[in-house]
């Protein structure tokens, strides 16, 4: 089926993703702007004043409230589908920043980072999964990498505005992104997968259509997920509980969970919501107290460090294979993680003159980069690939789970971690901790990078297709898919 197009189906796709996109940029200040409204709000004039320990639960609290939205988010994406999830988590964060702007003292600003983690939470299921399913194999890691683009512009847009803008008024700037998502989304179809998934085929069709055009393969991939959704005869009834714990034992099920836990530890433990949280304290002990370099001007080095490494992702992500940009990451953080804390060491002991008490920026620097360039985005990649269609709203949250109680105990903890340990012990800890998750992932991890959703599907099941076959590399564990039809 031919038929002639006047806006290419990567624009259009490029449309379907931005929606998304720039959710995520708002999740990225979300996540960074307590580094400048807790420095704010701790200078002599401030009309609000905080404890310490209103402080580490302002900077944590979207880690609970993740929680909520990632509970609500698979009944959300299975009932009311991937468009209507990702406009409803937009009225959320909107009334949070909102309420944040607003603020009169700590309990609004508590209640504001609720309401912006809740939205966050149901995001951080629906944005992967989204993506993926709005994307051709061809886009789609390019498109998913736009994720950690998303993060890392946001968290400079925040650090941005929160210099140069007195907080409310930096509030309501970092909301309106929401607006723009909000916008973005409701110009774009709902994601063929689940309208197939919904035995809503014309729809899917049209759909597939508009995002994908109608060359010769995307109508065989077409007609290849329309056939894998036709429903096999009804059975005996089950109660819910046997039918969790059926698909609990599905391979196809708990192996993608598995390998996404492991994801979202490395995610967290590597500082990625840590690092934008307290950068000035943070980059205060690293530039050394004798520095010359401001902790802001270094906050900023790394807010810049993090966009341009965010951007370069975007092509390394799309032209090689997953595995081998998330190991290069995770090698590149943990080396430069030690070497800091080893100069950090050194300085502390008077081996390090005077002059040069700035050095440890330097490895510093690399660590950003090195967990910016594959640490931040191929946990979103897989996250939108690994799950089958049928157990994908279910499987994105309980490994979002993951996620957000993650989040919340690394950065609760993490003043505690500066003050008993420093800055030097707590980037021991993170390289232990990246090299532990590294070694797991090393031997559970499949590549998925050219292949379709159904064909990763196909992997996990361990079905072998009508024309084809599956083969495992026995050294890395990597997929090598012929092009299959699940049997």
């Amino acid at each position: 089926m031919t038929e002639r197009t006047y806006v290419s189906p990567f624009l259009r796709q490029l449309l379907a993703v931005s929606g998304v996109v720039m959710y995520m940029i708002g999740t990225g200040a979300n996540i960074a702007f307590p580094g400048v409204l807790l420095q704010q709000l701790r200078e002599p004039d401030s009309v609000l004043r905080l404890t310490a320990e209103h402080e580490s639960w302002i900077a944590s609290i979207l880690g609970l409230a993740l929680i909520s939205g990632i509970v609500v988010a698979p009944f959300s994406l299975q009932k009311l589908g991937r468009k209507l999830t990702n406009q409803l988590s937009s009225l959320p964060a909107l009334g949070g920043w909102a309420l944040l702007a607003t603020a009169k003292g700590p309990t609004a600003l508590l209640i504001s980072r609720s309401l912006q983690g809740f939205g966050m939470g149901i995001q951080a299921a629906a944005a992967p999964v989204s993506i993926a399913e709005y994307s051709s194999p061809k886009n789609r890691g390019a498109f998913l990498a736009t994720i950690a683009f998303s993060f890392a512009t946001g968290m400079l847009i925040a650090h941005v505005f929160g210099t140069l803008l007195y907080w409310r008024a930096a509030a309501l700037a970092c909301g309106s992104v929401y607006a723009l998502s909000l916008l973005l989304v409701s110009l774009t179809p709902e994601t063929p997968p689940y309208l197939a998934s919904r035995g809503r085929n014309d729809p899917c069709r049209k759909s597939f259509r508009w995002l994908r055009g109608f060359d010769h393969n995307s109508e065989k991939e077409l007609e290849i997920l329309l056939n894998s959704q036709k429903k096999a005869p009804v059975g005996r009834k089950v109660s819910k509980c046997t039918a969790y714990m059926d698909i609990a034992r599905k391979p196809e099920f708990y192996k993608p969970t598995v390998i996404m836990m492991f994801m979202f530890i490395l995610f967290q433990v590597s500082g990625m919501t840590v690092v934008p949280s307290y950068t000035v304290p943070m980059m205060d002990e690293v530039s050394g107290d004798t520095s010359a370099i401001d902790p802001r001007v270094s906050m900023l080095m790394v807010d810049v460090v993090r966009f341009v490494t965010a951007v370069f992702s975007c092509f390394v992500v799309n032209k090689l294979n997953r595995r081998t940009v998330l190991f290069i990451g995770i090698i590149i953080s943990v080396i430069s993680l030690l070497v800091a804390a080893m100069l950090l060491y050194l300085r502390d002991f008077g081996y390090i003159p005077e002059a040069y008490h700035w050095a440890p920026i330097i490895p510093t620097m690399v660590y950003i980069f090195g967990k910016t360039l594959g640490i931040l985005p191929i946990p979103w990649a897989i996250a939108g690939e690994v799950f089958p269609l049928e157990y994908r709203s279910l499987g994105s949250g309980i490994s979002g789970m993951f996620l957000s109680v993650m989040f919340f105990v690394v950065v609760k903890t993490a003043p505690f971690s500066f003050e008993q340990i420093g800055v030097k012990g707590t980037f021991c800890v993170y390289a232990g901790a990246i090299a532990i998750c590294g070694v797991f992932l090393y031997f559970l991890l499949p590549e998925t990078k050219g292949k379709t959703l159904y064909e990763i599907e196909c992997y996990f099941k361990g079905v072998k297709g009508d024309d084809g076959h599956v083969e495992l590399h026995e050294g890395e564990k990597m997929l090598e898919l012929e092009k299959v039809e699940c049997g």
